[in-house]
């Protein structure tokens, strides 16, 4: 399984209770994979971040405190990876930089495409039960949805391109493209890079105006 999170640094003395908290949360990736957020139990958590089950209970209440955490720390590396896709794709652009930036973006967070899925999976299948877990989940798709849209937005404001429909309905449009991409890969064992390339491309063409047109 591809390591999605970077080693923590060693940590002063003071900073204790705040590795433990970020210790708890990393370590719970693998857990909720595997066993999603009914199947986790707390002994599960902290036997897998090598803590006890006081040092848990000192920083979360439940499990499903623990899961949120972790569904917006992965949304957050899912953002950096995001940015830093779309700086090397713009660098090294050719032709349709709008529809590489978006592929790049799709190529940055696919080796994460398994984990990424079953915590999303898990989290929308919990969110309609749960109308806390629903407010959690609302915020991290929105973090994701603004970011493409905002990148959408610039390349559009650099070439001149006009969106045929509101940045922020395309990026929702494209998490659905990535979405179903890395379910398609991971259910059917399929290398999806060429048909990645051909609907994010088409997909953009659909919905974006060049500037010369």
């Amino acid at each position: 399984m591809t390591d999605l999170f970077e080693p923590l640094p060693e940590s002063a003395g003071t900073r204790r209770k705040e590795n433990t908290r970020t210790k708890l949360v990393r370590a719970s990736l693998d857990v909720f994979v595997e066993k999603g957020v009914d199947g986790a139990t707390v002994d599960d958590l902290v036997r897998a971040a090598g803590f006890t089950r006081g040092a848990f209970y000192s920083n979360f209440s439940t499990k499903e405190e623990v899961f949120a955490a972790l569904f917006a720390s992965v949304t957050e590396e899912m953002l950096t990876i995001a940015d830093s896709s779309v700086e090397k794709a713009v660098e090294g652009a050719h032709g349709d930089e709008d529809a590489q930036m978006m592929v790049a973006v799709f190529e940055g967070i696919r080796p994460f495409g398994r984990q990424w899925y079953l915590l999303y999976s898990d989290a929308v299948a919990r969110s309609l039960r749960d109308e806390t877990m629903r407010a959690e989940l609302a915020v991290q798709r929105e973090r994701l949805r603004d970011r493409i849209g905002k990148m959408l937005t610039t390349r559009m404001g650099e070439n001149g391109s006009r969106l045929l429909l509101p940045a922020e309905d395309l990026a929702q449009l494209l998490v659905g493209v990535f979405v179903d991409l890395m379910v398609r890969e991971q259910m059917d064992g399929r290398d999806v890079t060429e048909l990645a390339a051909t609907t994010i491309l088409g997909t953009l063409h659909a919905f974006v105006e060049p500037g010369d047109a």
